[in-house]
């Protein structure tokens, strides 16, 4: 059986290595449009703002170690087309111009997705980046470092807009962010996210909200930022407004896609044509949460979707779950986090919810140096069945929304997470945690 993977980043690296492990014989071949194979996206801001030195470090395996794995991989090689009746792909070879074809038994769509950026007025001057891929991080960590930059503009204020704005300043740049919405993380519910807009402001953030960017001025390079409000002086800009799924070659096939552009897959990330398989920034996903599709792009959620793909071609009937969009970020000194519904959320799918707000502490008050952390959780009115939850705080708020998808995945009332025995020492918790004070709340 030959197998062909196009894309070699998360979903499709994910589900080769694993399908070389159950079946040492079938014959792979991956198909990159970049240079650098199986990298850590995620960590790109932190690559950029020095903390991670070597970029190399990202790279989680490279060409010729796959190699040694009996995988084939071509880089700087994009598929242009797939012809699924005939099981043929066509391929550009980007070093010579050259279109090639290869065939295959069972194909894996994992071609991630894109930064969106907008036909502005003079978008395409110098100094204007995204950060999608691995090349993205290398080219503006090189213009920071060449030590001209003094002042950086970040359009969207979502989670790579605030990563990179934590970036920028680290590199002790001048930030200023524009946000097109009244509030940062639009995901999240709007008052949950005021402490966090005080606390860039209190370090010097220049935070536009509301505001829309309607172009750029300068000279070969970008020096001001347009918007419907005013204009900023600029030396470079990361536009981060939001991606967009890497499937135009899909276009002609019988492959369905989604209206955002996103492969349609099932639970076992079948598309809708036989043979063909897809995941991670592609495609869609099922959402526990909601009992439908949704678009959530991951890598955690693109690493899981690769290992059921590698099962199921090897006649493993292997079913993913689904998810809960359960995400954390961190901002500067403070953390937030989410998982299931959330009262935007709810209001909008028409799901019948109450919710309790709270705010407590990381430990116990007496001991040194308490931090804040507000919880806010969504549940069933009748049934009492947790639906959601969102934190924010400083130290130790984040990982603790995994204890709420937990309990959402496996359907806990409040009564029963408010009594679950939590592990307790004034170091790490009060003696009713802060998840506990929040759904014991719930009436």
């Amino acid at each position: 059986m030959k197998v062909v993977a196009i894309g070699g980043v998360a979903l499709s690296m994910s589900a080769v290595s694993k399908l070389k492990r159950l079946n040492k014989n079938i014959d792979i071949v991956v198909y990159e449009k970049g240079e650098v194979l199986s990298y850590g996206a995620c960590g790109m801001p932190y690559y950029i703002s020095d903390e991670i030195k070597d970029s190399a470090r990202l790279v989680a395996r490279t060409k010729s170690q796959f190699k040694d794995l009996g995988i084939t991989v071509h880089t700087k090689h994009e598929v242009v087309k797939v012809h699924d009746r005939v099981k043929e792909i066509e391929i550009l070879n980007l070093e010579t111009n050259e279109i090639i074809k290869d065939t295959y038994d069972k194909l894996i769509i994992g071609t991630g997705a894109s930064a969106v950026v907008p036909p502005w007025k003079n978008v395409s001057l110098s100094n204007i980046f995204k950060l999608s891929v691995y090349e993205d991080s290398i080219k503006i960590k090189e213009e920071i470092d060449k030590g001209h930059i003094r002042k950086v503009t970040v359009i969207g204020a979502g989670f790579i807009g605030l990563e990179m704005v934590e970036a920028f300043l680290t590199r002790g740049l001048e930030v200023t962010l524009i946000q097109l919405d009244e509030q940062i993380l639009s995901i999240f519910d709007a008052e949950l996210t005021i402490p966090i807009e005080d606390h860039l402001r209190s370090k010097d953030v220049k935070l536009l909200l509301g505001e829309k960017v309607i172009g750029f001025d300068g000279y070969n390079t970008v020096s001001k930022v347009l918007t419907d409000k005013g204009e900023y002086d600029t030396d470079l800009v990361l536009v981060s407004i939001g991606v967009k799924p890497n499937t135009e070659f899909l276009k002609g096939s019988n492959i369905n896609l989604a209206k955002n552009g996103a492969v349609e897959v099932n639970q076992f990330m079948e598309t809708s044509v036989l043979s063909v398989y897809s995941g991670g920034d592609c495609a869609m996903i099922y959402n526990l949460a909601l009992k439908e599709n949704s678009y959530l792009p991951m890598g955690s959620n693109a690493n899981k979707q690769g290992r059921v793909i590698a099962e199921n071609i090897s006649g493993n009937r292997f079913k993913f779950n689904g998810v809960l969009g359960t995400i954390v970020i961190k901002i500067i000194d403070m953390e937030a986090a989410m998982t299931g519904v959330n009262e935007k959320l709810a209001i909008a799918k028409n799901i019948k919810h109450k919710t309790v707000t709270i705010t407590g502490k990381n430990h116990a008050g007496y001991y040194p140096n308490p931090q804040p952390i507000t919880v806010k959780v969504i549940y069933d009115p009748s049934t009492f069945v947790i639906l959601g939850a969102e934190l924010v705080g400083y130290k130790d708020t984040a990982l603790r929304v995994n204890v709420f998808a937990l309990a959402i995945q496996k359907g806990m009332t409040t009564k029963e997470l408010g009594f679950l025995d939590l592990a307790y020492a004034p170091p790490f918790a009060g003696v009713w945690d802060v998840i506990q004070v929040a759904v014991n709340q719930a009436k």
